[in-house]
């Protein structure tokens, strides 16, 4: 379930860079919508106005269970929201989505915070493998924030991967993943 989600997540981003997206999003589908949500996978993304997996993804509404806040980082209400995503909607596949010219990343770099949603920024000494080492870090963030995701992640029911959106190009690129086999295999 998990790898068919993230396939199709793949698949999505290679149409939209190629300019042949086809998600649909008429009254046809909110009306479907109003009876209620079952999302492919869960999303955190950041905050950032450049960064919209539905059209990154080419994923009609409904298709995608979203999180954004500022660098990406897991926090316990992401945490909370992504809970309710993987236990009661039944996602599979928990995607951590990061971007190129992030301007958290680039604010935790220039300043070091040590409080605050900034400090929680992973940054690397190397620069320029920040925005993937970031993304890279949130999946075990999330797993320390969330018995329940550890568990399911642990037991092969979940997928958890990172990755990051480059804004010029449009390609998202997988930068880490959790294991996709059950751990009985």
């Amino acid at each position: 379930m998990a790898h068919d989600a993230l396939q199709e997540l793949m698949d999505g981003n290679l149409r939209f860079r190629e300019g042949r997206a086809t998600a649909v999003n008429d009254a046809t589908l909110r009306q479907e919508l109003a009876g209620g949500q079952s999302p492919i996978a869960s999303v955190i993304r950041c905050a950032d106005s450049r960064v919209a997996p539905e059209i990154v993804f080419d994923q009609p509404l409904g298709s995608l269970f979203v999180c954004g806040v500022a660098g990406n980082v897991p926090t316990p209400e992401i945490a909370q929201s992504l809970e309710y995503a993987v236990g009661t909607l039944g996602c599979g596949l928990i995607v951590i989505m990061g971007h190129t010219y992030c301007g958290a990343v680039a604010h935790a770099i220039a300043h070091e915070p040590t409080e605050g949603l900034f400090s929680m920024v992973n940054i690397p000494y190397d620069e320029e493998d920040a925005h993937a080492f970031n993304a890279e870090q949130g999946i075990p963030k999330l797993m320390g924030l969330s018995p329940m995701i550890e568990a399911k992640v642990m037991s092969g029911e979940l997928q958890i991967v990172a990755g990051v959106y480059d804004i010029e190009s449009g390609e998202f690129e997988l930068v880490a993943q959790t294991r996709l086999e059950t751990a009985t295999e």
